[in-house]
């Protein structure tokens, strides 16, 4: 069974897009089958991604009518203790959703009560109630995961690891108090259609890299946490820290940076301390959470590099903008607020997905009348403007495969006018760069950029390396001779 794996800045981030994904999912899902049937986690991250799926504004977009909430694991304690999961589950969203969430669609596992007095007669109930609703197939499984592995309340070594047969399990002596608790067994977690890891910290690395690698449950408990339709582990960097290269494990190898190591704790900080001059207001931040949930590669700007770009298209003045690679529409947000009134900014993606949700999300932002958005190979695409006299563009934003740098930049000529600025992204490869004979043909056309630009008789560049967030990366300036 494949797993995917999306690697996010750090937790702040990571809960938003779980919760962004998680609304996302939902909609999708209620346009074609009801009820939908969601197991709910704990922790810190767990309980940060409901505060923030209460928070959202796309919260609204979901029937919460036809939604059924469960519960992974409960601490095994009274009603109403701050410790249990269902207690912070209702103080970060239960209570926000209020009347539009029907309380008979919560079903929190037994509390501790002179008639539930063991884990196993709370387990047994929860065995019931789930039979009672028809033993649904659970839409999605939220899971936490300890430094040690477990998932739900399923410890290393413990015999729950082993219960079939049935749903649920009663825990005795957890390694993590309190020592009672009650969870679903592997039974009822694999007959889930999709089960969502989430996982921040580097404390939790070791046992990331364990499970992807396909190590025993018995030690690695997530390892077998499995979805019949999807597997999806949702991580920060932090938590990546000891995975290596994509090819060392078998996931989704889009998800990781392009830098041979995971960038430096320490840029990601300096990036969040110098976050206060570039604030992302709610627009910005659901372009970001509308591309993670529609499966898009985390591979757009950071928002210190979105500020430079709309600081750059404001200093030259840019009326008419150029950008090659839409993905989300993150960094077209950006340059689009740097318009005047009657400014221009066409953009250009291959995938019509990308171009569908980026479209959406900047139509939610208000600057869709200032986009023009353009599906197809980008190098047809820019022969048909030059084909077509397009009027000269200002500023233009190279953002797509790399290999074809060279030719984007030669029809760029065509397009712009003395004095126009040319950005192109992702130009560094984290040092691969300097590798004449690598076999990326990303590295290649970098290099085949450089020998174009060199003694360039209409170009002016430069190269800036940059850290921070998103690794170790940097980009080109350029600017149009006369």
């Amino acid at each position: 069974m494949n797993r995917d794996v999306v690697v996010h800045p750090d937790a702040r981030v990571l809960a938003e897009s779980v919760a962004a994904r998680l609304l996302t999912h939902l909609v999708d899902v209620q346009s074609h089958r009801s009820p939908v049937h969601v197991v709910l986690t704990g922790g810190t991250v767990g309980i940060a991604s409901l505060a923030a799926v209460a928070a959202s504004p796309v919260r609204d977009a979901v029937d919460w009518s036809g939604v059924h909430l469960w519960w992974g694991d409960e601490r095994f304690l009274a009603e109403d203790d701050p410790d249990r999961n269902e207690t912070q589950a209702r103080d970060a969203l239960l209570d926000a959703l209020g009347d539009a969430l029907p309380a008979e669609n919560v079903h929190p596992m037994p509390a501790r009560t002179e008639d539930v007095s063991t884990p196993e007669a709370s387990a047994d109930a929860y065995a019931q109630e789930l039979g009672a609703a028809g033993s649904p197939a659970f839409d999605v499984v939220l899971l936490g995961m300890g430094p040690d592995g477990h998932v739900a309340s399923l410890f290393p070594g413990h015999d729950a690891l082993e219960v079939t047969g049935r749903a649920t399990v009663g825990v005795h002596g957890s390694p993590k108090p309190p020592p009672e608790r009650v969870s679903l067994t592997f039974d009822a977690i694999r007959s889930a259609r999709e089960v969502w890891v989430v996982a921040s910290g580097a404390e939790k690395a070791d046992a990331v890299a364990s499970a992807l690698r396909g190590a025993p449950v018995a030690t690695t408990p997530a390892a077998g946490a499995l979805g019949t339709e999807r597997t999806l582990w949702l991580v920060d960097i932090a938590a990546t820290e000891r995975l290596g290269t994509p090819s060392a494990i078998s996931t989704t190898a889009a998800a990781f940076p392009a830098a041979p190591q995971a960038p430096s704790e320490l840029w990601t900080q300096v990036d969040h301390y110098f976050a206060a001059l570039a604030p992302e207001d709610v627009a910005l931040v659901e372009t970001r959470h509308a591309a993670t949930a529609g499966g898009l590669p985390d591979i757009a700007v950071a928002p210190n590099q979105g500020k430079l770009l709309h600081l750059l298209a404001q200093t030259a003045g840019a009326r008419r903008i150029l950008e090659i690679g839409t993905l989300g529409g993150y960094s077209t947000l950006w340059l689009a607020r740097a318009l005047p009134a009657d400014g221009r900014l066409t953009t250009l993606e291959i995938d019509p997905e990308h171009a569908r949700i980026a479209t959406d999300s900047l139509t939610q932002a208000g600057v869709d009348a200032l986009v023009d958005v353009l599906v197809g190979p980008a190098a047809d695409t820019l022969d048909g403007l030059i084909a077509d006299g397009t009027d000269p563009y200002d500023l233009v934003f190279i953002d797509a495969d790399k290999q074809s740098i060279p030719r984007y930049l030669e029809q760029t000529l065509e397009l712009t006018h003395p004095g126009s600025l040319v950005v192109v992204d992702n130009v560094v490869r984290g040092g691969a760069v300097l590798d004449a004979d690598h076999t990326d043909e990303r590295v290649q056309g970098v290099r085949r950029m450089v020998e174009l630009l060199t003694d360039h008789p209409r170009y002016d560049a430069t190269v800036v390396q940059t850290v921070g967030s998103k690794g170790y990366d940097g980009f080109a300036l350029l600017r149009v001779r006369g």
